[in-house]
This record gives structure tokens, sequence and C-alpha cells, in this order.
């Protein structure tokens, strides 16, 4: 009896931390190269003492959604969109963190920073302008002041890369980065969050709904282990 318990607590908890994904790529909906995160829905065994009650449903892992989204023109040099596959490279102080963020600007010295103040990587390191001007390529090959200063560090991953996001919104992957091969960069672009606000809703009324139902799952089981639980003591 206290399999279905487990079973439809774990389905309960499972489905809040769907939730929760699907309501922080609602919250994103508008960020600039925002990639939405997918859970998927593994199993999990509750120990020996419930082998053979098989396994339970438990929140298994959190995917980031590589599909580009859409692209739409600003007219401003600092702004740059990658189109197609690729992230752009940042220096932290963590290492190499990834984003489709393409919001830049230029420092007083010539820092080419991210919209969260990191450096841009080119493939020489972090970019360094000699002037206020920026000139990108469609290949990504910076230049400044009519001279070339390097080319944008565009990672590459795989959806089995484990790319994740941290807590700023950046990506790091259980994997080193790949260079893209012949990338596309759009100057004067943004992307937009590839998050549709219809697909994101609907995926958490499903949530709601298997949830309701687990929740009625364990007031049945409950009601019904009290009861067995009241005759053997009659």
């Amino acid at each position: 009896m206290t399999r279905g318990l487990h079973a439809a607590a774990a389905g309960m908890r499972a489905q809040v931390y769907k939730q929760d994904v699907y309501a922080n790529n609602l919250a994103n909906a508008a960020t600039p190269g925002f990639l939405r995160s997918d859970m998927t829905i593994g199993q999990v065994s509750f120990g020996q003492a419930l082998a053979q009650a098989g396994a339970m449903p438990a929140a298994d892992s959190t995917a980031v959604d590589l599909t580009p989204g859409p692209v739409h023109e600003t007219g401003s040099a600092y702004d740059l969109a990658i189109d197609g596959d690729g992230l752009f490279a940042l220096q932290t102080d963590r290492g190499l963190r990834f984003t489709r963020d393409g919001r830049f600007e230029v420092t007083p010295d010539g820092r080419l920073l991210s919209v969260t103040g990191h450096p841009v990587m080119g493939r020489s390191g972090p970019l360094v302008l000699p002037g206020d001007e920026l000139l990108v390529s469609e290949r990504g090959q910076v230049f400044s002041e009519g001279q070339f200063v390097d080319e944008l560090f565009i990672a590459q991953f795989e959806p089995g890369d484990g790319l994740r996001r941290e807590p700023d919104g950046l990506l790091v992957a259980s994997v080193g980065p790949r260079m893209a091969d012949g990338p596309n960069v759009r100057q004067g672009y943004l992307e937009d969050a590839n998050v549709s606000v219809v697909r994101e809703m609907t995926q958490m009324m499903t949530g709601f709904r298997a949830y309701e139902a687990s929740a009625a799952a364990l007031r049945y089981t409950d009601n019904t282990l009290g009861k067995l639980i009241e005759s053997a003591l009659s």
C-alpha cells in the first residue's frame, strides 16, 4: 500500500520541478538570446525496502533547447546575432561561459564586453579593439579602425554535451567547446528568446493536471490505508 503513496508523492514532486522550469522559460520570454529549458522525467528507486515496488517517477535532468530564436534588426553595430548554430564565448572568473545574447559594448580601453560585463572571447583571447568602431563580418571576423583584430570564438555544442544554465543565466557544458564550422554572424541584429508563450503555458497546464492526478491518487491511497488500519485495530 505504501508503494502507491511513494509513487504519487514522487509524481507530484517531479511535476513541481517541471513547473519551475517552464515558469522560468516564461519569465525570460523577452530576454534576448535566451534558450529555453526542458525537463525529462526519469525513474528512481526508493531503496532496498521498496525494491519490489519498482522505480518511481522523478525529475531526471534539465536540458537546454539549442533551437535558435527569431532574429530582429536593431541597427546597432554592437548588437550581434548568430544565424544558425553556435554560442558566443565569454571569459568569467569561473572559466569560459556561453550565451546567444549578442548585446555587447566597448569600454574606454577598447575591451568588448557582454551585457553582463564579461569579456567577449576571440580565437586568440579576449577581444580588445583599437578604437570605438566595430565591424564584424558574416564569418565572425572582427575589425576596428581599419585593422583586423581577431575572429569571434563561436562555440558549438551537441544536445548530449551536458549544456546547463547557471544562476546568472550563462551556459556551461560538461565537455570542452568546439569551434563552429563556418558561423554566420549578423551585425546590427539581436536574437529573441526561443520561448513560445503558448507552448510553455500548455506544458504548465499539462503538468498541473498530472499533479492533480497524482494528488488524487495520494488522497485515495491514504484514505484506503487509513481504513485498513482502523479495521485492523477494531
